[in-house]
């Protein structure tokens, strides 16, 4: 399904605009859903040259996003060069804004480094952004680190949210979740990645770094103006999006982030002074897509 999504967008893209090519090739082994090599060295110096302040986020951000890759024996081109890449979906709605930033990093206390993929800071508010555009149409797996596991059932057993954690040990530092919330099964929303990011933005208003609104996005891929084949993906691609979007919906993230807050006071090394309720009340969380985003 992946696949398909990153042809479908290619079609659209490289007939909406002729500059753009397509089929990146690394030696002699092409990749069609990539931009092509001459179009990809033009995306690059484009943003090297124009945007740089970008360019250098995206450079030290760890996740290989502008440079080839080699995994095992196989060499695969930039992540960011891929039709389906969020980064580049996200980089493409927000270059114009100078202020704008990418690969932001923020320490989550309890496992280690959120990187979300946008954050603006104006004189009003701070605005997190989590992007997605190929990953829901992947394989996901139930294993998730037991460093988690007092968070989880703390947020299982609080009132304040209606998400539900149903933990399996596994051994191995290992256990396996399944998540509810409002009586809806959890199968493609990466609730464990929002909660890790959300573990992020608590931790940096805890300690002081910010005192503004909390503008949280989820920016998903709309994929329903795609012409995508054959019928049969273009259908569990639709069906996948429109599930995402149903439980992201059925999610109390406000609910939630309080508990974030007061599971941090009460288990860390945090000030626990701070007003968790005051900082709650900062928070927001809306969904965009690349057609409404807006910050």
């Amino acid at each position: 399904m992946q696949k398909a999504l990153d042809h479908a967008i290619m079609l659209q893209e490289t007939k909406e605009n002729p500059d753009i090519k397509s089929c990146y090739y690394v030696e002699d082994h092409p990749y069609e859903n990539y931009l092509s090599n001459n179009s990809w060295e033009t995306f690059k110096t484009d943003m090297k040259t124009h945007y740089c302040k970008a360019y250098d986020q995206y450079i030290l951000g760890g996740g290989k996003e502008m440079e080839e890759r080699q995994i095992g024996n196989y060499k695969y081109p930039p992540k960011m060069a891929s039709f389906g890449s969020s980064s580049r979906m996200i980089y493409n709605l927000m270059k114009s804004n100078n202020e704008f930033l990418y690969e932001k990093k923020l320490p989550t206390t309890i496992g280690g480094i959120a990187n979300l993929d946008g954050f603006l800071e104006t004189k009003e508010k701070c605005v997190f952004v989590e992007a997605k555009c190929r990953e829901p149409y992947g394989a996901k797996s139930k294993d998730i680190a037991d460093k988690y596991k007092e968070l989880y059932c703390f947020i299982s057993k609080s009132s304040n949210n209606n998400l539900i954690c149903n933990i399996t040990t596994k051994g191995n530092g290992k256990m396996e979740v399944d998540f509810i919330s409002d009586q809806t099964q959890i199968h493609h929303f990466d609730i464990k990645q929002m909660i890790c990011h959300l573990l992020g933005v608590a931790t940096a208003y805890l300690n002081g770094k910010y005192d503004k609104k909390i503008d949280f996005i989820y920016l998903l891929y709309n994929p329903t103006n795609l012409h995508i084949e054959p019928d049969s993906v273009r259908e569990k691609i639709f069906n996948i999006y429109n599930a995402e979007c149903m439980e992201c919906q059925s999610i109390d993230f406000n609910g939630l982030f309080f508990d974030i807050l007061d599971f941090l006071t009460k288990t860390s090394k945090i000030d626990n002074k701070s007003d968790i309720t005051k900082i709650s009340a900062l928070f927001s969380f809306r969904m965009c897509d690349q057609y409404t985003m807006s910050v």
